[in-house]
C-alpha cells in the first residue's frame, strides 16, 4: 500500500491567523503542518476532518498559569485543554531559601511526566537575594523568563527596588526577559491594615486597599528600573485604565514593553466580588466598568500584547473569611470562551485580533514563534477547530477544574472549542480527553529584545 501524503487533512474550514482568514484546507504529517492550501485532495489522507463552517485556529498559548493550586500541574494542563490550550507556560515558585536551579529541574521533571500539554516555565524569586546569581544557569536550562512580586510584602513575597534593579540588570545581561506583578506592596498593606484596625469589611473595600493609582506608581517604577537596566519587560495582569497610561508612554518612546491582561479584567467587574466575596478574591481586584472598558480598547489598539489566565484556583468557598482566603480563581478553560464571546461576538475584536493576543503574541514574545502559535507549513501541528454557531452554558458541573466553582457560572456563550490537537495527535474530540499525562514536551525559548 502506498503512504498517504498526509496523517490528518482537516477539511473545509476558515483558517484563522493574526493577518486575517482564509478559505483553505490543512495537511499534517507527524509532528507538523505539511501544507495549508485550498482543495487538498481527501484521498492522500489517512484520516479527515470536516471543519466545514468552522473556524480552524492556532491553539492557544496561556502563558500565565499557577500549578501551586488544587489543580496542580496536571490538572492546570487538562482543564487548559479542554478550553482550547495548546501550549501553557507554569509558574516555577522558589520559595524563601531555596535554589532557583532545583525548582526550575523539578517543574521539568514533574511537567515532562504529569502535562497533557507542551510546557514551558518562568523562573519566579521570592527570595532574590539569594537567587538572582542563578539566573545564567536557569537560561542554559532553557528558561529565559522571571517574575518578580513587587505586591504581597506582609507575604514576605516582595521584591523591593535593590533586587528589582539587580535582577532585571543581570537578566538584560543574559538575554532574558523580567516579568513583574505591579502592584505598590507596602502601600496597599499599609491601607489593608488601617482598615482592618477600622473594623471595616473586607470584602466592601478590597477595591479601596489597593487603587489604580498603586498598580499605574508600580507600573511607572518597573518601567523606569527596566529602561536604566535596559531589559526587556512584560507587565502580567494589568487591570486599570490609570495603569495604561505609563506602558502607553513607554512604547512611545520605543522601550520593549509588554502587556498582559486577563479575561477576568475584560469581563467581570467588583460587583462579583461583592456577591461571591472569597471566590472571587484575586490580585490586582476586580476592577470598575470604566476600567474594563479601557482595557478593552486597549486591546483594540494594540497596547495589551496578550490575553493569559493566571489560573490559580485555590481551596476556598463562599463561606471562608475573606481576609483568610487565598488569592485565585480558575479560569484557563473559559478564557478562549469568555474573550471569543465578549470581544469577537460584541464587535470589540475582530478574529485576527483574537488570535494575536492568544496565539501568536504570546509565541513571538517567549520565543516559541514560528514553532507554535501559528497554522504555517513546517509549524507544529497545534490547532482548534472552533464552531462559532454552538451555543453553551458555563456551569461549575460542566467545568474540568478541581475547583468549586467558575466565576461564569450560568453565562450563556456562543461559540465553543470542539476539536484539538497538538504536535499531531488529537487532544480532545468530542469532549473526551485523549491525551494523557506525560504527553507534554518542555519549551525551551532564547530570548533577546534588547534594544
Amino acid at each position: 500500500m502506498t503512504p498517504k501524503t498526509y496523517d490528518f487533512l482537516i477539511k473545509g474550514g476558515l483558517i484563522l491567523s493574526g493577518a486575517g482568514i482564509q478559505k483553505a484546507d490543512v495537511g499534517i504529517k507527524g509532528e507538523q503542518i505539511a501544507s495549508v492550501n485550498a482543495h487538498l485532495p481527501p484521498d492522500e489522507a489517512n484520516h479527515v476532518i470536516d471543519a466545514s463552517g468552522k473556524y480552524v485556529m492556532p491553539g492557544v498559548i496561556d502563558v500565565h498559569v499557577h500549578p501551586l493550586s488544587v489543580d496542580g500541574l496536571s490538572g492546570s494542563s487538562l482543564t487548559a485543554a479542554y478550553g482550547g490550550t495548546t501550549s501553557l507556560m507554569y509558574f516555577a515558585f522558589a520559595e524563601q531559601g531555596t535554589n532557583l536551579v532545583d525548582t526550575i529541574k523539578t517543574y521539568q521533571e514533574e511537567g515532562s511526566r504529569d502535562s497533557f500539554l507542551d510546557f514551558g516555565i518562568h523562573g519566579t524569586l521570592f527570595d532574590p537575594a539569594y537567587q538572582i546569581k542563578e539566573i545564567p544557569q536557569v537560561i542554559n536550562l532553557g528558561v529565559t523568563t522571571f517574575k518578580m512580586f513587587m505586591s504581597y510584602a506582609k507575604l514576605k513575597r516582595m521584591t523591593n527596588d535593590y533586587y528589582l534593579a539587580a535582577a532585571m540588570d543581570l537578566i538584560s545581561e543574559c538575554g532574558g526577559l523580567a516579568m513583574v506583578h505591579a502592584e505598590n506592596g507596602l502601600v496597599t498593606d499599609y491601607l489593608e491594615d488601617k482598615s482592618l484596625e477600622r473594623g471595616e469589611d473586607p470584602k466592601q473595600i478590597f477595591l479601596a486597599t489597593r487603587p489604580d493609582y498603586l498598580e499605574a506608581e508600580a507600573i511607572f517604577r518597573a518601567i523606569s528600573i527596566a529602561s536604566i537596566t535596559n531589559c526587556p519587560l512584560y507587565i502580567v495582569h494589568v487591570s486599570t485604565a490609570r495603569g495604561l497610561k505609563p506602558i502607553q508612554q513607554a512604547k512611545l518612546e520605543g522601550q520593549v514593553v509588554y502587556t498582559e491582561t486577563c479575561p477576568q479584567y475584560l469581563t467581570l467587574t467588583n460587583s462579583i466580588i461583592q456577591q461571591l466575596g472569597p471566590l472571587a478574591k484575586f490580585c490586582p481586584p476586580l476592577r470598575t466598568e470604566t476600567d474594563r472598558l479601557a482595557l478593552w480598547e486597549a486591546v483594540k489598539i494594540g497596547l495589551i500584547d496578550t490575553v493569559a489566565s493566571d489560573h490559580s484556583p485555590k481551596a476556598k468557598d463562599i463561606y471562608t473569611p475573606f481576609p483568610e482566603a487565598s488569592y485565585g480563581s480558575p479560569q484557563a478553560e473559559t478564557m478562549l470562551t469568555v474573550t471569543y464571546d465578549e470581544g469577537v461576538n460584541s464587535g470589540r475584536i475582530g478574529l485576527a485580533k483574537l488570535v494575536q493576543l492568544l496565539s501568536e503574541n504570546p509565541s513571538k514574545i517567549f520565543g516559541l514563534y514560528p514553532k507554535k502559535g501559528v497554522i504555517l507549513e513546517g509549524s507544529d501541528a497545534d490547532l482548534i477547530i472552533f464552531d462559532p454557531s454552538q451555543s453553551h452554558i458555563i456551569q461549575h458541573q460542566n467545568q474540568h477544574s478541581e475547583a468549586s466553582h467558575t466565576l461564569y457560572e450560568g453565562r450563556k456563550c456562543l461559540g465553543k472549542m470542539i476539536f484539538s490537537m497538538q504536535r499531531g495527535k488529537i487532544v480532545i474530540e468530542d469532549g473526551i480527553m485523549k491525551a494523557r499525562p506525560g504527553d507534554g514536551k518542555f519549551l525551551s525559548s532564547k530570548i533577546d529584545k534588547r534594544k
